[in-house]
């Protein structure tokens, strides 16, 4: 850690701001709850905000600036104004203002600790209308294209494209999991992440901020994952190889992306869920009725009629579920818009 003299002043105050909201392994509900303020909760989070934040620090560094609770909205915009002559898209100027609010919350919080007046120098009016990021785009493959990318991929990082459909896991959950992961109930495989830190398939360093999860086994797998855990101590790791040559193997495939499996299993997952309550072909269209009401600006359930009520109801229960062995939360209608949308 820099120490807060000379020129690491800047640097170590974004670091103390960033650790004062840093909530990995706490769950925001429970945070909610107890009125408490929420911060981040990701790891990769917490890089991103760092990232933004020491680039923020050398800029206003060159500017004069010696101490961040200095700061002023005028370097606030004048920063952004900056980024957009450097010809930076729209879509990262958001992520940018994202983190940069996330910056100034641990400064907020810092300075109402120490009993002083709290720190607020960033709009409360975002200057990048977020509208214009760049749309959501359908990365799931068809099952031709999957065997074609399969196909290129060695018989190690076959493992992890095949995990990843079979649960629809992210890749450093693939590279992080061992034999302990994969449980069986009733006949069916599931890998199951447990919220235990010291249990062999612990979510500790698996999953996004160590929360524990379900994801049932896609049954066209079923055969596979069985084969791959054949014989193996339940501390062996999954996967033969770890994240940085899984990622590697997929570029040199032109797999765009390893959530394009999460998105194959979200949607697989979705259509067997809807075929098992008999409400597919309806259920499609109110999916679709609640994309278009969000691309429009309305409420999801806008246009809903009160006969459609119930079949509504089911169908969000629906979407909840598979949004939860996905691991995220309920109601995330903008990550429907990402995993779900055009099923």
């Amino acid at each position: 850690m820099a120490n807060n003299r000379g020129g690491n002043r800047l640097k170590y105050q974004v670091e103390q701001a960033i650790k004062r909201i840093n909530y990995i392994g706490k769950s925001k509900k429970e945070l909610r709850q107890n009125e408490t303020e929420t911060g981040i909760h990701s790891i990769t989070q917490v890089k991103h905000t760092l990232s933004v934040g020491q680039n923020f620090a050398e800029w206003i560094k060159e500017r004069g600036v010696k101490d961040l609770y200095q700061l002023k909205r005028s370097d606030y915009r004048d920063y952004i104004s900056h980024m957009q002559e450097k010809g930076v898209s729209n879509g990262h100027l958001i992520n940018i203002e994202t983190n940069l609010r996330l910056l100034q919350k641990g400064m907020h919080n810092i300075s109402v600790d120490k009993g002083f007046e709290g720190r607020e120098w960033i709009p409360k009016t975002r200057l990048i209308d977020t509208a214009t990021r760049e749309k959501p785009q359908d990365r799931s493959y068809s099952a031709e294209e999957i065997k074609g990318f399969r196909e290129k991929l060695s018989t190690n990082t076959k493992v992890g494209a095949d995990l990843q459909q079979a649960f629809g896991l992210r890749l450093h959950e693939v590279a992080n999991s061992k034999v302990a992961h994969i449980v069986e109930k009733d006949g069916k495989l599931f890998w199951k992440a447990s919220e235990d830190k010291l249990a062999l398939n612990t979510a500790q360093g698996v999953t996004k901020a160590g929360r524990g999860r379900i994801s049932p086994c896609r049954p066209e797998f079923e055969a596979r994952v069985r084969e791959l855990i054949q014989g193996k101590e339940k501390d062996a790791f999954l996967s033969p190889v770890r994240y940085n040559t899984l990622k590697s193997a997929y570029n040199r495939a032109g797999i765009k992306g390893s959530h394009s499996f999460r998105h194959t299993y979200a949607r697989e997952m979705l259509k067997s869920e809807l075929q098992q309550r008999g409400i597919e072909t309806a259920g499609r269209e109110v999916i679709q009725r609640m994309l278009e009401n969000r691309a429009a600006g309305y409420r999801k359930d806008h246009t809903i009629t009160k006969n459609e009520r119930p079949l509504y109801r089911e169908v969000v229960q629906v979407m909840d579920k598979v949004q939860e062995y996905l691991g995220h939360g309920e109601g995330r209608i903008d990550l429907a818009e990402v995993y779900l949308k055009g099923v």
